[in-house]
């Protein structure tokens, strides 16, 4: 189980993993403390569609366009990680203040369907596609952690199937891509247990590949996001890596923290070449997601959700908190500094991504319980969404109580002309403990504490999951 789950997370199967003979399982003690298979974290088992969707409050009317959100949703029984289900997309068409429909469908990849073995050799199109969406180049792409993206129909949330490039795209593709708001570029990159550990690659507006630059890491490390600012990409090469022997052993996620392995970013300019890359040393950390990044003179500057460890003894542990924290790099003098902005934990981060590559004022994330350290207080923890003043220091937050848990915030702005960086909605899947029901709630997020200016009831659950984005009628083709 825990083998097969791994394969069919990667899609990679690399080191002899799909031919080692491994026998696996967890004791009844493990089942029990498997917070993916409790509370909202467990999968729902219908595929919906609903088209009266009851609205309290009201939604504003430029916001005309589709919000949808990945997770991994098991089509297969119990997953033996909490990242080993199938993708799953929630999504919640919106047109001149009205919610027209709510549907969730499966990402329809060949695992999915049963197809291929997922014991067979590894193949790009064979991952899960559970981790995030990005639209561009006119294209709605599922992504994973591994392997190719998948098209989505925005019109229905139907696959339609595999996306590579045109054959340019050598393998994986990174669940974060960042896209440059001025010119819409699209910059990414993919990473694997076996060299290449990575590589970085370019697209034009349009979707057309640019660059495949394979770059130097010093071993096969989980690298989820990367960070873009206006002249250079960022690289963290980090102590989380692939672990041949938790793999042997049956480890569903064979990631574990390496105390001898560096911690440290590579930066290089962004139409650069692995040769150009120049490496800093960090203190030893662990990042998920990065809230933004940015060039202030000689400095590159990024802001991040920092765990001082993580998946010590495996890759079940996720109960370290993260919290927000500045690493600046100067280009000149070879200086590294780490600076915590905020003592809250917190996960998820966020910006309007209009500032993306830029200096920014303001940012969002959800709230993480600092009293959330065991399996046993997983669901006595308070839910919440944050904004960030970076400029002041200041702190807003909705905080709404035990009852509610909220998922990861996207920024849609109120209009497509400049105006204040915060003049717009938040948008969250919130989960009713309650009631076991979930909403679409709209936030304005000039005004975050005081709760959604409407909420829009969903006919069925939406379980956590990872991340989403805003598809408006303007760019949709």
């Amino acid at each position: 189980m825990k083998r097969r789950d791994f394969l069919q997370y990667s899609g990679l199967g690399a080191m002899g993993l799909a031919t080692t003979s491994v026998i696996s399982g967890c004791s009844k003690e493990e089942e029990m403390v498997k917070f993916w298979q409790q509370g909202n974290f467990r999968p729902v088992t219908e595929q919906v569609t609903q088209t009266q969707l009851k609205v309290e409050g009201n939604i504003p009317p430029e916001l005309s366009g589709l919000y949808v959100r990945n997770g991994t949703n098991t089509s297969t029984g119990i997953s033996d990680h909490f990242f080993g289900g199938d993708g799953m997309l929630h999504g919640v068409r919106l047109e001149n203040g009205k919610a027209k429909w709510y549907r969730n469908r499966y990402v329809d990849t060949p695992l999915y369907r049963k197809e291929n073995s997922r014991f067979s050799a590894p193949k790009p199109e064979n991952n899960t596609s559970a981790v995030s969406l990005i639209y561009h180049g006119d294209k709605l792409l599922s992504l994973g952690e591994f392997g190719y993206p998948y098209e989505i129909d925005p019109t229905d949330l139907s696959t339609k199937g595999l996306f590579n490039y045109e054959g340019k795209l050598p393998g994986n593709m990174t669940a974060h891509p960042r896209i440059d708001p001025h010119t819409g570029e699209l910059l990414f990159f993919g990473y694997n247990v076996m060299a290449p550990y990575l590589t970085y690659m370019r697209a034009d507006a349009s979707g057309k590949m640019l660059q495949v630059e394979p770059i130097t890491m010093s071993g096969p490390g989980m690298v989820h996001d990367f960070a873009v600012t206006k002249n250079y990409v960022v690289f963290m090469d980090m102590p989380v890596r692939f672990s041949l022997f938790a793999a042997a052993t049956g480890d569903a996620l064979p990631f574990k923290w390496d105390n001898s392995a560096p911690c440290r970013f590579g930066v290089m300019p962004r139409t650069g070449s692995n040769a150009d890359i120049k490496w800093f040393d960090v203190p030893p950390c662990f990042i998920f997601h990065i809230m933004n990044s940015f060039d202030q003179g000689d400095e590159v500057v990024v802001d991040a959700a920092r765990y001082d460890r993580l998946w010590v003894k495996n890759s079940h542990d996720f109960f370290h908190p993260a919290h927000l924290s500045r690493f600046s790099m100067n280009m000149k003098t070879g200086q590294t500094s780490v600076t915590r902005l905020h003592d809250q934990p917190m996960e998820f981060p966020t910006v309007n991504r209009q500032r993306w590559t830029e200096e920014y004022r303001y940012g969002y994330s959800l709230l993480v319980d600092a009293k959330n350290d065991t399996p046993e207080l997983m669901h006595k923890a308070e839910g919440g969404i944050r904004k960030y003043d970076m400029q002041t220091g200041d702190v807003e937050s909705w905080l709404p109580g035990l009852q509610y848990e909220p998922g990861e915030t996207f920024f849609v702005p109120a209009s497509e002309s400049s105006g204040a960086e915060d003049e717009g909605y938040l948008l969250s899947y919130v989960y009713d403990k309650h009631t076991e029901t979930s909403a679409l709630c709209i936030f304005d997020a000039t005004g975050l504490a005081a709760g959604p200016i409407a909420k829009i009831q969903l006919p069925v659950r939406v379980p956590v999951g990872f991340h989403g984005v805003w598809v408006p009628d303007s760019v949709m083709s």
